[in-house]
């Protein structure tokens, strides 16, 4: 018998149903809560008193070894998802996030520890982090390809949800 409980295995990615490929470390989900704070009284100074909860952020973040569709593709959402490509007509400046986010799926890999801790992690509504600088190099080394997505939430039956797992 096993000393503890110990999880450990590759997942495979498919954003927008189209595979990302090999990554580099895998896949590293945050997840930040908000708080508004409630820290200065008269009675308590600036003492940290209690916080009222204020949702939160989730992201995804990885690195593709794979330079293909699935990979370019979650790299510039914006402009039609092509390399280069500010706007269209179908896709101008002033489009909503949600509107052009995609489905993220991780897929545990069976016989492995993580086969079902979670067997699959689902982002409805996955697309590029604001604020997010990512570089290619183009030189004679292997071209990365680094992600990082916000998971945006979504109405799942009557929950609000950043992502569901199963």
């Amino acid at each position: 018998m096993a000393l503890d409980t110990f999880v450990a295995g590759r997942y495979t990615n498919t954003y927008n149903a189209v595979d990302v490929g090999i990554t580099e470390a895998g896949y590293e989900l945050q997840q930040d809560s908000k708080q508004e704070l409630l820290d200065e009284s008269d009675a308590y100074g600036n003492a940290l008193m209690d916080m009222i909860y204020r949702g939160g952020d989730v992201f995804l973040q990885y690195e593709c070894k794979a330079y293909k569709a699935g990979s370019t593709s979650p790299f510039w959402p914006w402009g039609g998802a092509v390399l280069g490509q500010m706007l269209t007509a179908a896709a101008p400046i002033g489009v909503l996030a949600s509107g052009v986010a995609k489905a993220t799926v991780l897929t545990s890999t069976a016989n492995t520890p993580a086969a079902a801790a979670p067997a699959t992690l689902t982002g409805s509504l996955s697309i590029l982090a604001p604020n997010n600088s990512a570089k290619l190099l183009f030189n004679s080394k292997l071209r990365r390809v680094p992600i990082r997505l916000s998971l945006l939430p979504s109405l799942n039956a009557g929950t609000v949800t950043w992502f569901l797992t199963t």
